[in-house]
């Protein structure tokens, strides 16, 4: 009963919705600022010595039905296609000024691109203040100051000017579509929000309002708030956010975005994201039926599904689907549970005797490894590894070569 229950919102999602539901005015508004603090972007160039701006908003082909939202709702700009990517383009001076910049000005963008809109905006008007686009030569040098500092090239960033960020659920549906990940690392679920270093104020307010989230799923009684992790690249310096926890993501994250209609084909991905959690929160997982299903979708998201996949990855089934869900659980999860006691059940229950693995299809060793432990040795990882134990009978690549099973082929 518990399961039936709770995964009707992801069947629906991903099987009953043709386009994603819309949103009111301000709801989209937001949805659509927190978008353009992520792929939004403001440029300014010269044509020989004819000043051009041009807002843009750049996506994947796939989603040129997003792009065509946001013209209908702005009403005005044009959605062009350019190879596999789309484009929404405003550049002409009464549409930034009548359209866009009202637009930004009551509904804010957070990130130093804010910035970028500031300088943007001064063009614009000193645009429709001329008589002409075409630059004397103390307006060129001009011009090329603030075309210096823009976007990547932009040294100085004056934190002031920003305003200061209150995250509304809209906005951070907005950005997360832009920037955020429904991801997998060893087949385990995970969300994640990357940002530069620059704008990590916006990563922290993020991270505070994950933090504050209602519990959505009240049948488990020891979840703790959702902890965030930020970990940062000193090579790229990306600053990344991440929530790994699986009671975290599904009691508090998952129905929270559950209420908030995708915008974008992200929703794609969050649904079978939601699915796989599912699994896992469930103990569906740990049977090998599971661990195969899951396998598959993430495969299929992310870039698995783009029409430009050189590699076309086939979406799971309804029955597929279903197929694992009518399975009956060796263990059953108890209000008092945590996943980790969860998991735990269940590798009580489900002991690995024998594990075959295979290098790029040739099989390792004649005898079976006795132990996850000894096979991810005898592959160079260490014992504690635990990727033989979530990719065995999948097929899913380790190291780009091994494959575990608990059958031989």
């Amino acid at each position: 009963m518990l399961g039936e229950m709770s995964i009707t919102p992801f069947i629906f999602g991903l099987f009953n919705k043709s386009e994603s539901l819309p949103l009111k005015k301000e709801e989209f508004s937001r949805w659509l600022t927190g978008f353009i603090d992520g792929e939004g972007n403001f440029q300014v160039y010269l044509d020989r010595s004819y000043l051009r701006v041009m807002f843009r908003i750049r996506l994947h082909i796939d989603d040129i039905g997003v792009l065509q939202k946001i013209r209908n709702f702005l009403g005005v700009g044009r959605v062009v296609v350019d190879g596999s990517s789309c484009l929404f383009i405003i550049s002409d001076v009464k549409s930034l000024l009548t359209v866009l910049f009202p637009l930004l000005d009551k509904y804010h963008l957070y990130t130093t691109k804010w910035l970028d809109y500031l300088d943007f905006k001064t063009v614009v008007i000193f645009l429709s203040e001329s008589t002409t686009t075409r630059l004397s030569l103390s307006q060129l040098e001009w011009i090329r100051g603030i075309m210096s500092q823009m976007n990547l090239g932009r040294t100085m960033y004056n934190y002031d000017l920003i305003p200061k960020i209150i995250v509304n659920p809209f906005w951070l549906l907005g950005f997360s579509e832009a920037e955020g990940t429904f991801g997998f690392k060893n087949l385990s679920p995970y969300f994640q929000i990357g940002q530069h270093i620059r704008s990590s104020t916006v990563l922290e307010a993020i991270s505070s309002y994950f933090q504050s989230l209602p519990k959505g799923f009240t049948f488990s009684l020891r979840t703790a708030v959702p902890t965030v992790v930020n970990n940062l690249s000193e090579r790229t310096s990306v600053s990344v956010i991440s929530i790994i926890n699986i009671d975290a993501l599904y009691d508090y994250l998952l129905f929270f975005l559950l209420d908030i209609p995708f915008q974008t084909r992200k929703a794609e991905d969050f649904y079978f994201w939601s699915l796989a959690l599912h699994l896992h929160k469930l103990g569906y997982f740990y049977l090998p039926e599971g661990r195969i299903l899951t396998y598959k979708i993430s495969q299929y998201v992310n870039k698995g599904r783009y029409s430009t996949n050189p590699n076309p990855v086939v979406a799971p089934s309804l029955s597929d689907i279903s197929k694992v869900l009518d399975l009956k659980l060796p263990v059953t999860l108890q209000p008092e549970m945590l996943h980790v006691d969860l998991a735990k059940a269940f590798a009580s229950t489900l002991k690995q005797s024998a594990i075959w693995v295979y290098d790029k299809g040739i099989l390792l060793s004649e005898e079976p490894f006795n132990s996850f432990g000894s096979a991810m040795e005898a592959i160079g990882y260490s014992k504690t590894s635990v990727a033989a134990r979530r990719s065995i009978d999948t097929g899913k690549l380790i190291a780009g070569r091994y494959t575990f099973y608990s059958e031989p082929l």
